[in-house]
């Protein structure tokens, strides 16, 4: 599904700017043409205009330099005077002189007849078709003291068109060859796009399969209970319902595990309020001290010398994440020792800390605490350790912008630690 729409997005993509580059492209083509087109021409205006003016200056023609201007600019030329062809027409052929002719006609002006007026007459016409294919033409009569004197050039277009279909067609391939290179960056570029869709869905199809596994077993435990318990003496039923309702318990407890996870960002934090570090440490310690007792352990609460300011934070998702290191640090911490459950002040964040003296976090797994279903190898075998926990704390910390890490106690065990921005 996702090869499929990375091909999509990457289809339009390309369409798009490809679009784009080819639009870019003809224009190019287009005005680059056009210069070409009008240099040509006025090259060849140009070059009529100089034998004109030169033949009526010197009332003569240079035969070297109508060959030079001929072959420089693909130029055919007829000359006439008082309507005879001299010998220097002998650069124009028949056949295109007829058609010529005949297209002057057409446009008013005729070569055989003296101009109407003194000043002379000019006709130019941008594109006659020969039989050699398309020429521009000009053509130019003025009256002499003798009579009158005809000029008439046209120059083949081939060679410029064959020109420009070659500058097309290199447009074309640029325009192609960038299309090409655009649809492979687009490629790149859509990959990198679905590259967190990718990875929120294997994220979700483990989660689904971690949680089904975790689900699975107190259910089991559930049925098997259920299915022996009407054979059973009232005392045997009492003790099974009693395991029964501890499944039944932890499993809630996963559920609710599960819930907070899958609400991801569409569940609203509970709203920032004033809050004063030094009694919120003290009022966690307080309150999960009866639970370390039943543990065999002891909570000892670490309070700076200096006073704490106060901290803008959502008191209900703290709570919690500390509740939840306090529970994770009583279950790794050796019988008798001591939880630390510690606040300071660090720059501009307030840090609170839960310790313990257990077995720690190696360095090689400690970025995966905070990943959901990941447990110590030696909490495996604990059944009632989801290796949610962490990932909980890891959700609500950032639900409510908070920062937390897990770093060494002095002398071997586990500090688990959030802060918040004062």
């Amino acid at each position: 599904m996702l090869t499929r729409l990375r091909r999509r997005l990457t289809m339009l993509a390309a369409v798009l700017t490809g679009s784009v580059v080819v639009a870019v492209a003809a224009m190019s083509f287009l005005l680059c043409g056009r210069m070409y087109t009008a240099q040509r021409q006025a090259a060849f205006e140009a070059a009529v205009s100089d034998l004109a003016s030169q033949w009526e200056l010197d009332s003569a023609l240079d035969w070297q330099r109508i060959q030079d201007s001929a072959a420089r600019n693909s130029i055919r030329f007829y000359f006439a005077e008082n309507g005879s062809a001299l010998l220097l027409s002998g650069l124009a052929e028949e056949s295109d002189r007829a058609l010529v002719w005949q297209a002057l006609r057409l446009a008013g002006f005729d070569p055989d007849t003296p101009p109407l007026s003194a000043g002379g007459q000019a006709q130019a016409l941008e594109r006659v078709e020969l039989t050699g294919g398309d020429a521009r033409v000009t053509a130019r009569k003025q009256a002499t003291g003798r009579g009158w004197r005809l000029l008439v050039a046209w120059q083949p277009l081939a060679g410029e068109q064959r020109v420009l279909r070659r500058t097309a067609a290199v447009f074309l391939l640029v325009a192609l060859a960038g299309v090409a290179l655009l649809a492979a960056l687009c490629w790149l570029v859509a990959g990198r796009a679905i590259r967190p869709v990718r990875r929120a869905m294997d994220q979700q199809r483990e989660f689904v399969r971690a949680a089904g596994h975790e689900l699975r077993t107190p259910l089991g435990v559930l049925r098997a209970g259920l299915a022996v318990l009407p054979g059973e003496d009232p005392d045997t039923a009492r003790r099974h319902i009693g395991l029964l309702d501890s499944e039944t318990a932890r499993m809630s407890g996963l559920i609710d595990q599960l819930l907070i996870l899958s609400g991801g960002g569409l569940v609203q934090p509970g709203p920032a309020q004033r809050l004063e570090p030094d009694t919120l440490l003290l009022e966690m310690a307080e309150a999960w001290e009866p639970a370390a007792r039943r543990a065999g352990r002891r909570i000892e609460a670490a309070l700076p010398p200096e006073p704490l300011p106060p901290v803008q934070a959502s008191r209900e998702e703290l709570c919690q994440i500390l509740s939840i290191f306090l529970d994770n640090a009583l279950r790794y911490a050796p019988a008798g020792s001591a939880v630390e459950l510690a606040c300071c002040q660090r720059g501009r964040r307030m840090v609170w800390e839960v310790r313990d003296h257990g077995p720690g976090v190696p360095d090689a797994d400690k970025p995966a605490v905070f990943r959901r279903f990941w447990r110590a190898e030696s909490s495996r075998a604990d059944r009632q350790h989801f290796g949610l926990g962490l990932s909980v704390a890891a959700e609500l910390a950032e639900r409510c912008r908070l920062q937390l890490g897990v770093a060494d106690t002095p002398g071997g065990g586990a500090c688990f630690w959030v802060a918040a921005v004062l």
